[in-house]
């Protein structure tokens, strides 16, 4: 790999994960990243601070001129911009195209429908004019790339992951414990949405609760859209970051991401790294290589209520010393992915 000289970001509503990653190029390669980010009509409450190596700038202080001569000055070997949601991004894009190396990064799934196939006639203008390069987190926005119109050599792979940083030690940290007591609690993380499934989970274990008769709990974690539920066995608490939810983690026996859209769910990869088998619908990407049916999870028809209710009852049915076999063996899995194999995988590009 020659000399990476800065690294320049164009995102959308930076996330701590996607930070990880940053830290891992400014550790590996003494890189400088400058994130250029959406500091308006966020999501989550969540707000990046400068540190060693890494600066960050809203969005909302930049204009045509502006954001060109930022970039000049930084005279970047790669620029990462987060899709095509931005149209100074992509007139950016546009203007460096011929002199730097320029990723765009999407997580969307494909699915074959009206919309994706008119998008394939069109790639040209959507995508291979602004981005040279995609980069994918797994086979099924692999499959969205290539219908797109790259070829393998411009597909890039591993754009997301956990912060392992801060999920990689829960796993020594609470290993004794549970095999020692397991906890029976399963938990859910993440926006309070219908895409999310979360009024599907609280019906579906209500009704494995009351066919089994067991001391479970459901915690569910997040913010979002008013929850009502007045169960006992049920816990609503405030949105986590990071180091929240691994701090913990010691808590929790199963992690179910129920969701009815889910493109890719890098919190799949948090708790596998945790140690904690993981029940998720078939919608979720990270699915693909991070659970494998009866091995370290379960994975059920998407909208599904009764396939949910029954493997939840599968779950509450296992052994202590099965469960934590479980997550075992979805701790191993999580290691095919890194802040660090990311970071890698992206410089890759300016090899010569």
């Amino acid at each position: 790999m020659s000399k990476v000289k800065n690294i320049v970001y164009l995102y959308s509503e930076v996330m701590p994960y996607a930070i990880a990653v940053m830290r891992a190029m400014v550790r590996e390669f003494g890189v400088q990243v400058d994130c250029i980010y959406w500091d308006q009509k966020k999501r989550t409450p969540f707000l990046p601070s400068d540190e060693q190596g890494i600066y960050f700038h809203k969005r909302s202080t930049f204009d045509e001129r502006s954001i060109v001569e930022f970039i000049e000055k930084r005279n970047p070997s790669a620029m990462y911009i987060v899709g095509r949601m931005d149209d100074l991004y992509l007139k950016t894009a546009l203007h460096f195209r011929s002199s730097v190396k320029i990723v765009t990064g999407s997580d969307n799934q494909w699915y074959g429908n009206l919309k994706q196939r008119v998008a394939t006639v069109l790639s040209g203008m959507l995508y291979r004019r602004y981005f040279e390069y995609f980069w994918v987190p797994g086979r099924r926005q692999y499959e969205f790339a290539r219908r797109m119109g790259y070829p393998n050599e411009k597909i890039i792979s591993n754009l997301l992951t956990a912060d392992t940083d801060i999920f990689g030690e829960v796993y020594e940290r609470d290993r004794e414990i549970k095999r020692r007591r397991y906890p029976h609690n399963m938990v859910f993380a993440g926006r309070f949405a219908k895409t999310k499934g979360v009024d599907i989970l609280i019906e579906a274990f209500t009704e494995a609760k009351e066919a089994t008769n067991n001391d479970w709990q459901l915690t569910l974690i997040g913010s979002g859209d008013n929850l009502i539920t007045d169960a006992p066995f049920i816990k609503v608490k405030d949105f986590m970051q990071g180091p929240e939810l691994a701090k913990d983690c010691s808590n929790w026996g199963v992690f179910c991401l129920p969701s009815i859209y889910e493109p890719w769910g890098v919190v799949i990869h948090e708790f596998t790294m945790s140690g904690i088998p993981v029940l998720c619908s078939d919608k979720v990407g990270a699915a693909d290589s991070l659970v494998v049916d009866n091995y370290n999870g379960y994975v059920f028809k998407s909208g599904d209520k009764q396939q949910l209710k029954q493997a939840i009852i599968k779950f509450m049915s296992k052994s202590d010393k099965e469960l934590f076999a479980m997550g075992e063996r979805g701790y191993a899995l999580s290691k095919m992915h890194s802040p660090v194999i990311s970071a890698y995988s992206f410089l890759s590009v300016t090899n010569e």
